[in-house]
C-alpha cells in the first residue's frame, strides 16, 4: 500500500581538500513495500540543484540503492564494505562514480523510519570525498 510521507534529507559532504558542505531539505513523497524492500520516491527541487529529476530509494535490510531519472540519470548502490561503479549522466556529460559504503544503517517500516549511509565517493577513479546521508521518513498527517 502506497503512503504519502514527509521525507527529511540531511547530507554532509567532505571534499578532497577537507572542506565540508551541508545540505538539508524536507519534501513530500511516497513510501511503499515491494517484495521485501521499501521504496521511497520524491521529486527533486531547485534547492538540491536537481530540479526536473525524480529520486527513488530502494531499501533492503543491508543495502540501499538510489536511482535518479530526469535531468540527471544514475543508480548508486550502497552496500557496506563493497565498492560499486555507476554512470552519472547529466546534460553536460557523464562521469563514472565509485561508491564505497563504510556504513549502512536501515531502520525502516511501513510507517517510516531512518536510513543512514556513510560512503566514500570517487569520480573517474579519483577521490571525491566522504559523504554522509541521513534520510528520515514519516507518515504525512492530513
Amino acid at each position: 500500500m502506497e503512503k504519502q510521507v514527509i521525507i527529511t534529507v540531511n547530507s554532509i559532504m567532505d571534499d578532497s581538500s577537507g572542506e565540508s558542505d551541508k545540505m538539508s531539505f524536507v519534501t513530500e513523497g511516497i513510501l511503499y513495500k515491494e517484495n521485501d524492500d521499501y521504496v521511497i520516491s520524491y521529486k527533486e527541487s531547485e534547492i538540491t540543484g536537481l530540479d526536473g529529476t525524480t529520486t527513488t530509494l530502494r531499501v533492503s535490510r543491508n543495502s540501499v540503492s538510489l536511482t535518479r531519472h530526469g535531468n540527471v540519470d544514475t543508480t548508486m548502490f550502497f552496500e557496506k564494505g563493497k565498492t560499486h561503479l555507476s554512470d552519472y549522466n547529466t546534460k553536460y556529460g557523464s562521469v563514472i562514480l565509485g561508491i564505497t559504503a563504510k556504513h549502512v544503517d536501515v531502520n525502516l517500516s511501513e510507517s517510516g523510519g531512518d536510513i543512514k549511509v556513510d560512503y566514500i565517493l570517487e569520480y573517474n577513479r579519483s577521490y571525491g570525498g566522504r559523504n554522509r546521508l541521513y534520510v528520515s521518513v514519516s507518515e504525512r498527517k492530513n
